[in-house]
């Protein structure tokens, strides 16, 4: 008597609704040079969003405190208020 094995041939059912079974799949079908485009992109994403992030992190933080440029120190008239003279001919 020959049995019938209907589920050795297939998918199991629990692998037709599992996310990540239907992925793995997906991806057994997809040529090598798409598979590779599709995770540099992913990688190009991911650096995305930690540059995001980062920026976020900074932003939470406050601003940070600026320095300032000191004062020319000069004979001119303009010495005290940071412009300088230069002459052009």
């Amino acid at each position: 008597m020959a049995q019938d094995d209907t589920g050795a041939t297939g998918p199991a059912p629990e692998c037709q609704t599992c996310p990540i079974c239907a992925g793995l799949a997906a991806l057994r079908e997809v040529r090598p040079e798409a598979l590779e485009h599709l995770v540099k992109a992913g990688a190009e994403l991911l650096l995305a969003a930690k540059a995001l992030l980062d920026g976020a992190g900074e932003a939470a933080r406050g601003p940070t405190p600026r320095r300032r440029r000191p004062r020319p120190t000069g004979n001119g008239d303009h010495a005290g208020k940071g412009l300088q003279h230069i002459d052009i001919g």
